[in-house]
């Protein structure tokens, strides 16, 4: 766990991690104090002290006196980690008190996985609870996927720790969006990533975070990753490629003017038309599948701002979703 300034949330995360039941060998705290300013690192000394005080648990706190980012807090991290299997934990989460002892069960059942994350709860600033998200699994789906969205929660994540070092750990130009460039370069190596439906974090969201404060700067840069491997599915991207439009009208998060949706609509079948000869009738049908929910709900957005753009979405949707269900 790497922490900056998060003596608002820290004391009820660390209270969690001192709950987790722990493997039969025991379990190593590792937690970076990147820079922190607050009170932070007197927090994180009664931890330390506490864990090293009980019978099976040790616990090492780094401090830096500057800020470095948390990628680069992330590495340090991984160095002072004396086991294999590494959990992730962000300092403003929750975590169910059996999450190690069910992700290493996992783990160590499917021995060609590199990473596996697991389902969360999402929760406000007080902890109330707003929406339960079961994840989408499949080693070879969730590669795919990655040309268009990160399918892995990231402090719910447990890792291999050779496998992350053999592609260099994270890369620290990567100030947000560092959970799926990481991931992203794992599959490119070959290894596999995957899902458990379990919900196994309290996942806080709030203005503060990294992801709710990354700004367009943020964006541009997390957008590098779907991009690259689009690039490589592609064999390169056409000048007329729009990376952004196809991601967006992909996910189907936000609304998009009409422009933008027919970039987005010219790249997902630019892809689909070379899934089409790559890929099994099981992820051709998922992908389909998400166009159709995507096109569905941009024509709702757009049937009296742009009601021919929004014919033609409805007419995608019906044929993405009839091609599925008949692959």
């Amino acid at each position: 766990m790497a922490v900056h300034n998060g003596a608002r949330f820290l004391p009820t995360t660390l209270a969690s991690l001192a709950a987790l039941e722990t493997p039969g060998d025991g379990v190593q705290f590792v937690i970076v104090d990147d820079g922190s300013t607050d009170d932070s690192p007197s927090l994180l000394e009664d931890f330390v002290r506490e864990q090293n005080s009980l019978d099976g648990r040790c616990a090492v706190c780094v401090r830096r006196a500057t800020s470095e980012g948390l990628a680069s807090a992330l590495n340090l991290g991984i160095e002072h980690c004396s086991a294999e299997f590494i959990a992730r934990a962000d300092a403003d989460d929750l975590y169910v008190a059996d999450r190690l002892l069910i992700q290493l069960s996992a783990m160590q059942t499917r021995s060609d996985l590199a990473a596996l994350s697991c389902g969360w709860r999402r929760i406000d600033e007080n902890g109330q609870p707003l929406q339960t998200r079961i994840p989408e699994q499949g080693p070879d789906w969730l590669a795919f996927q990655m040309m268009f969205m990160n399918s892995l929660l990231h402090p719910g994540v447990m890792f291999r720790r050779s496998a992350v070092l053999s592609v260099g750990g994270y890369d620290p130009a990567y100030w947000t969006a560092q959970d799926s460039d990481l991931w992203a370069r794992l599959v490119s190596a070959g290894f596999l990533v995957d899902n458990i439906p379990d919900c196994l974090v309290d996942y806080r969201v709030h203005t503060k975070s990294v992801t709710g404060s990354r700004g367009d700067k943020g964006r541009i840069l997390s957008l590098t990753v779907p991009g690259r491997l689009q690039h490589a599915y592609l064999g390169g991207l056409p000048p007329e490629h729009d990376v952004k439009s196809t991601v967006d009208l992909y996910q189907g998060f936000c609304r998009m003017d009409p422009a933008e949706i027919k970039a987005g609509l010219k790249g997902l079948r630019r892809i689909e038309r070379l899934a089409m000869t790559r890929e099994t009738p099981d992820i051709l049908q998922r992908f389909r599948s998400r166009l159709s929910r995507s096109c569905s709900l941009h024509a709702r957005w757009l049937r009296r701002r742009a009601p021919l753009l929004a014919l033609r979405l409805y007419i995608h949707a019906t044929r993405w979703r009839t091609v599925s269900f008949s692959v």
